[in-house]
């Protein structure tokens, strides 16, 4: 592939990406925090940019937006070892009330592996990621791997975490950390994280930041074969 063609297909993809952002942007309902996450969205694209290579010369360096928010909504700077955090033991039991799969229990999932994604509506690489994480979910439906998602509450309320995940059409079960002891347990300060737990529920890995489909495909066939 020539150069040319290069520059066309990174262009491409930042372009598709970004439109997806701004779609779903425009149905979403919380006016207080639109403005916030059309400048947080703008700087996702500006992400994609980054990591899909961009058409600039060598001295043009891409802006890099957060790929992480803190529970208050503020931008986090990367934190060192982003997409590299060391496996660990057993999982803490994880009980969940979601929105519309009843109780959720981890001792139902014997055998199973399971992604776990922590999440807020007002955090936009949670939005961007979140339609990514809902087509693995349908490609791996006949697969022994079970999604959940749990929402921090404080900035966004249960109803609108609901309504949120109506509006991008997740349908995966998912419920909001009611007491925030989720969140404690599986030592959560970024969002989004995701964590990937094998089939005896121990962690194979602890993602900080947002995911892309390659990235959680690999990491639910890590998760599977362990």
């Amino acid at each position: 592939m020539g150069p040319g063609a290069s520059h066309d297909h990174a262009q491409h993809k930042v372009t598709g990406f970004f439109g997806r952002l701004t779609s779903a942007l425009s149905v979403m309902k919380f006016g207080r925090k639109r403005s916030v996450l059309m400048a947080a969205a703008t700087g996702v694209a500006l992400v994609a940019v980054a990591c899909g290579g961009g058409g600039g010369g060598a001295g043009d360096a891409p802006t890099a937006a957060p790929q992480m928010f803190d529970a208050q909504g503020n931008p986090m700077e990367e934190p060192a070892g982003l997409d590299v955090i060391e496996r660990s033991g057993d999982a803490e039991e994880l009980e969940l009330s979601t929105f519309q799969h009843g109780d959720f229990s981890l001792n139902d999932l014997a055998g199973k592996a399971v992604v776990i994604n922590f999440w807020f509506p007002s955090c936009p690489p949670c939005r961007a990621e979140l339609p990514d994480l809902q087509a693995a979910f349908e490609a791996h439906s006949q697969d022994d791997v079970q999604f959940v998602g749990v929402q921090l509450l404080g900035l966004d309320s249960a109803e609108e975490g609901a309504e949120f995940l109506q509006d991008l059409g997740i349908t995966y079960p998912n419920g909001p950390d009611t007491t925030s002891s989720i969140i404690r347990d599986f030592k959560v300060t970024g969002f989004p994280t995701t964590v990937f737990l094998d089939r005896q529920h121990e962690v194979s890995r602890k993602w900080a930041g947002i995911l892309d489909a390659g990235r959680i495909d690999d990491e639910i066939a890590d998760a599977l074969a362990r």
